[in-house]
């Protein structure tokens, strides 16, 4: 048997192929990092267009479509909502994603033909059935489950009963909402109704009325922090607490607010070893303690469970916090002699400053800094507030002098900056007031904070540990700093103080050197104070309104 194969044929079927490949050649070319020719998304054209320009045309649209009205209608009447309120959100950028990686031949072909691609979105369940309950309540009837609540009067539980409801379909509404999704088009929806069976029924809610009933009876109930009763909780309390569904409940947002509310009762910071010097050694002069601290997240569980176990009484765990200094290391931290003291003189404040600066020292007093460590004044002083017990007094911000918490501050940062330069330590951070304040007099040797910045910051450039004390004699704020002498010495020279205006501007410079024990110059430094007019920054006396 002979096959016989025609020329002919065989080069038109060549020509065929041929025209086949440079058609989608041509295509891919077409379409490279665009979308596909002839692709619809949501009924909007986008074949040809870069993602950027399809990301824009399906912005507009989509936002076009979730503002325009729509209607529901069940039977004879009809209600309005847009999209956007029934809790509808259309991912754009996901849709893309999707478009761009349909792309190859087939797809291709089928954009050609003017294929739809469907858009990404979703739908806010919560948000959906809140719309229906507060707009379409005629017809949107959800079931009651039975319900447990207790009767004042009674004392004792009573139990509400359940009842069957009416309330729209959302699988077959969410089905007509794609169709309009799909288009962006804003078509009548078609409401049905099913009903709705409550989950909750009266005999359920039996057996929860007699645990309830049994918890309640147990009252009151101790609560207590290593040997000491802190708190009770009464029949009222309890009440607060629970919450009833098929089971008692207690609910970890209300046992954790429940516990919050004790930490100031059981909270406390720990209290480090306090010092002085005797005999030219360090000495403790008050004996460390240590804090405590109530843990919350531990307990939440561990009080629901001694709650249902209707124990009387319920231990909490709670956690120690170890002073950073105690008597047994003092001879080990190498603090062994006095390094150096800053003074100040607030005489003349008035009682709100006085109270911010004993408020703001004793925050300082035991601050233990080790070698190398950089100092902060702002992380320690910490929050500046009516919470942290702070009063209203002058500050100057900006380019006037007015009341805030914490107001003569400046008074402690201003003290322990003398502290740390009179002990020949580096000074990282350091700026002047903005006019010259006779509490800080000589002027020169001030130091302004207001957290977060400026700040008071400096290194702690000996091999030991350095401990602050911090104490007031009379109207003198005194920061006095404990560590190892290494042999340095240290020149303050100044401040000295020069141009001065009538306007009472003027400037200021002081002078820091250290030598090391071998009399090597290990810091050189000028501090300059440029203080403006006091006139430039009026007092404003509107405390806090």
């Amino acid at each position: 048997m002979k096959i016989i194969i025609h020329k002919k044929g065989l080069l038109i079927g060549l020509v065929i192929v041929l025209t086949i490949l440079i058609f989608f050649f041509i295509l891919d070319t077409v379409n490279a990092n665009k979308m596909n020719y002839g692709m619809r998304i949501a009924g909007i054209s986008i074949g040809g267009l870069n993602p950027c320009q399809t990301q824009t045309e399906l912005e507009i649209a989509a936002q076009n479509f979730l503002e325009k009205e729509l209607f529901l209608n069940y039977k004879e009447f009809y209600w309005q909502a847009n999209p956007e309120k029934l809790g509808i959100k259309i991912d754009i950028s996901a849709t893309i994603n999707l478009a761009f990686s349909k792309s190859n031949i087939l797809w291709q072909v089928a954009s050609i033909f003017g294929y739809n691609l469907q858009p990404i979105w979703q739908i806010d369940e919560e948000k959906l059935e809140i719309y229906f309950q507060e707009n379409l309540v005629s017809i949107h009837q959800p079931a009651q489950n039975a319900l447990l609540v207790y009767n004042q009067e009674k004392q004792d539980f009573d139990i509400i009963p359940s009842k069957k409801g009416i309330i729209i379909d959302k699988k077959k509404f969410e089905k007509q909402l794609s169709k309009n999704i799909n288009n962006f088009q804003q078509n009548d929806i078609r409401l049905f109704l099913i009903k709705d069976e409550p989950e909750v029924l009266e005999n359920q809610m039996s057996l929860t009325k007699e645990k309830a009933k049994e918890i309640l009876a147990n009252t009151p109930i101790k609560i207590i922090i290593k040997d000491s009763e802190i708190d009770t909780i009464d029949k009222e309390k309890l009440l607060e607490l629970m919450e009833f569904g098929l089971e008692v409940e207690f609910k970890d947002e209300k046992l954790k607010d429940y516990l919050i509310s004790l930490t100031p009762l059981i909270n406390r910071e720990p209290i480090d070893a306090q010092l002085t010097i005797k005999n030219n050694r360090v000495v403790a002069f008050a004996l460390p303690r240590q804090g405590i601290k109530l843990e919350i997240e531990d307990n939440v569980s561990f009080l629901r469970r001694m709650i249902l176990k209707n124990r009387k009484e319920i231990l909490l765990k709670t956690f120690i916090i170890q002073p950073k200094i105690t008597t047994d290391s003092i001879n080990n931290m190498g603090i062994t002699a006095l390094l150096a003291k800053g003074v100040s003189n607030f005489s003349g404040s008035p009682k709100s400053r006085i109270h911010n600066i004993k408020l703001g020292a004793a925050r300082f007093n035991g601050v233990l800094i080790k070698s190398g460590e950089e100092f902060s004044f702002n992380n320690i002083l910490g929050e500046i507030g009516p919470g942290q017990g702070y009063e209203p007094e002058l500050v100057i911000k900006k380019d006037k002098t007015i009341p805030e918490y914490g107001g003569g501050l400046c008074q402690v940062s201003t003290t322990a900056f003398r502290a740390a330069i009179n002990a020949g330590l580096k000074i990282t951070q350091r700026y002047a007031h903005a006019f010259a304040v006779v509490y800080y007099n000589p002027q020169g040797f001030d130091a302004t904070i207001y957290p977060p910045f400026p700040d008071v910051r400096f290194i702690n450039n000996t091999q030991n540990n350095i401990l602050i004390q911090t104490k007031i004699i009379d109207y003198e704020l005194i920061f006095e700093f404990y560590g190892s002498d290494d042999g340095r010495k240290v020149e303050i020279d100044g401040p000295y103080q020069y141009d001065f205006e009538e306007d009472g501007s003027m400037k200021a410079k002081l002078f820091q050197k250290v030598y090391d024990k071998d009399d090597k110059l290990i810091i050189d430094k000028i501090f300059y104070s440029n203080y403006k007019s006091p006139d430039l920054y009026p007092i404003e006396r509107n405390p806090l309104e």
